[in-house]
């Protein structure tokens, strides 16, 4: 067995110079720990005060132009756009009823109505053809109007809106017939036209009208019918040996026979 001889105890200046060491890595230990420390809050308080940062430099730099486009150019600056004032709305007409029509006042044409009506619907060449001019009082009271031979008049058209005919051309008149009318009353005019075309002031030479199919109309004033459509056909050709029948004599036109009703 060995034997171990008891060491001598050092120098003081030896534990003096262990206990310096410790001492200073101590403080160099603390030292490095303030170090890393200090520099992970400088880190996070770098990066959140450099992104605002980031963020105005780009805002001051402006958008990055596109390709093609100059930098230099300065695009103007447009003023937002003003709102649109609300639309005003548009008054609307007032609708006026018609004026309450006292008794035997004049008839407004709103409270007419005018129609044509032909003896047959269908002629043929030589026939005279007679038509009737109806006006009707179509309001609630009684009231009066002109349906003289001045201001009532029956048309012929064709089909194609041309006008042939009409009694007053050739016997124009002055005549004043001024009606009183019920409510429902009705006053009829009969007319004969004798087949021939006619204009204003009844020119000449007067035109016989052909085969056809045309058109009556009526009118008071400023009141016009419905159109009547009839037919104007060719005379059937007479039998061997068989006498002509004697055409009929004319009726003066434009006469116009009392009003009945």
């Amino acid at each position: 067995m060995l034997e171990v001889e008891p060491h001598a105890p050092l120098p003081p200046e030896i534990y003096r110079r262990r206990r310096m060491l410790a001492i200073g890595l101590a403080a160099l230990a603390v030292v490095i720990v303030v170090a890393i420390v200090f520099g992970l809050v400088s880190a996070f308080s770098g990066d959140s005060s450099s992104e605002p940062a980031s963020t105005d430099t780009s805002a001051a730099a402006g958008p990055t132009p596109l390709p093609g486009e100059n930098p230099e150019v300065k695009t103007p600056v447009q003023p937002p756009a003003q709102q649109a004032p609300a639309p005003t709305p548009t008054p609307s007409a007032a609708v006026v009823p018609p004026p309450v029509l006292q008794a035997g006042e004049d008839c407004p044409d709103s409270t007419l109505a005018v129609k044509g009506i032909t003896s047959q619907p269908n002629y043929v060449i030589g026939d005279q053809p007679k038509f009737t001019m109806v006006v009707t009082n179509i309001g609630l009271v009684a009231c009066q109007r002109d349906v003289g031979a001045a201001v009532l008049a029956a048309y012929v058209y064709s089909l194609n809106n041309d006008r042939l005919w009409s009694n007053l051309d050739c016997a124009p008149s002055n005549e004043t017939l001024v009606k009183t009318f019920n409510p429902g009353e009705q006053v009829t005019t009969e007319v004969t036209w004798t087949g021939m075309g006619s204009g204003p002031n009844c020119p000449l030479p007067r035109q016989a009208i052909g085969p056809g199919t045309y058109n009556l109309v009526v009118q008071l004033g400023n009141l016009r019918s419905a159109a009547v459509p009839f037919i104007l056909a060719e005379a059937a050709p007479a039998a061997p040996g068989e006498a002509p029948a004697e055409a009929p004599v004319p009726a003066p036109e434009g006469e116009v026979p009392a009003p009945v009703g």
